[in-house]
């Protein structure tokens, strides 16, 4: 049995890599169904690899069905975490299979992941924040964002991009502001989800919170020009607290007598109120193309290059593979 993975070598280089499937020992197949570019994370690391010179396999986002026909979002653990575009997968026992009732359809089965990555950021607080600040409004923030108002809480979407926050708008969050529109918020949230981690963020987060408050690192940390000394001053002298949001952190599943909320809970509550209807998910998804590598590079490249008019593709891995939306 072949199975075919995405293999970049760069942005204008990139097949689907044939090989044999050999299902390992404990593992279950999965027949991939769709597979989602995840634009922040997944595109940063592809740049980075690309650097090398070395072939890359991205992608950790994916459904399939399993052997009996069963429907499942796949979590992988960290060390199956990549080469998830692919016709055919193994999941390992640490990787967490998550069933999918049959309302939620399987090209948005994928905003699971981003979903999930949020509510860390309020797992990790000893109380619900009253009022919540996203910096970022990409798939993660916003929906981080539809989260913080799910919880009740007050929030405001952050981003340089018109079209970003327009989107948020359309996505129910209606307080949307450009960076340089945050001076007037200093001292106004008890949480600050950072999904870029830049300098300018982070120095803007410091500032946006109200003593005592938290900050949660979401987006992978950037090097910039932003001093030590400047945030942690900052910190100190108002009990500010800088954390990780990486969700990958977290147990997959709960552990015995441990009070930490396990990735599985997360899941089962995002797919609860996504069943309910409580997020708007179809403004962000820019499309779902075929799995054959013309459309694949065109996908990327657009991600790559115009990441303020394109949010998230969906490849269907499907037999049929006909684009249900460009």
């Amino acid at each position: 049995m072949k199975s075919q993975v995405l293999t970049f070598r760069n942005f204008d280089d990139a097949w689907l890599q044939e090989q044999e499937f050999v299902l390992p020992p404990g593992a279950r197949k999965l027949r991939v169904t769709y597979s989602m570019i995840s634009p922040g994370t997944e595109l940063f690391c592809l740049r980075e690899a690309i650097q090398s010179g070395s072939p890359v396999q991205p992608g950790y986002i994916l459904v399939g069905t399993d052997e009996a026909g069963q429907r499942h979002f796949l979590f992988p653990s960290l060390a199956e975490s990549s080469a998830c575009h692919c016709n055919l997968r193994a999941a390992g026992p640490d990787s967490l299979l998550l069933p999918l009732p049959p309302e939620i359809a399987a090209e948005d089965a994928g905003f699971l992941r981003f979903i999930n990555i949020g509510l860390h950021a309020f797992n990790q607080l000893s109380k619900p924040p009253e009022a919540v600040c996203v910096i970022g409004l990409g798939p993660v923030g916003n929906l981080a964002a539809q989260t913080a108002k799910l919880l009740g809480c007050q929030v405001v979407g952050v981003d340089p991009s018109a079209n970003r926050r327009q989107l948020a708008n359309a996505c129910g969050i209606p307080a949307t502001v450009a960076p340089e529109e945050l001076s007037g918020y200093v001292k106004g949230f008890d949480l600050v989800i950072d999904t870029v981690a830049a300098s300018s963020t982070l120095k803007s987060a410091a500032a946006i919170l109200r003593d005592g408050g938290a900050c949660s690192l979401i987006g992978i940390i950037k090097d910039g020009e932003l001093k030590a000394s400047d945030i942690f001053r900052e910190a100190w002298q108002r009990n500010l607290v800088f954390r990780s949001g990486w969700e990958m952190l977290n147990p997959v599943k709960r552990q015995p007598g441990s009070p930490r909320v396990s990735t599985e809970e997360n899941l089962q509550r995002a797919l609860n109120w996504m069943t309910s209807g409580g997020y708007r998910l179809k403004p962000l998804l820019t499309g779902i193309i075929p799995a054959e590598i013309t459309a694949i590079k065109s996908a990327y490249q657009r991600l790559n290059e115009q990441s303020d008019e394109n949010m998230c593709f969906v490849l269907n891995w499907r037999e049929e593979k006909g684009v249900a939306k460009v």
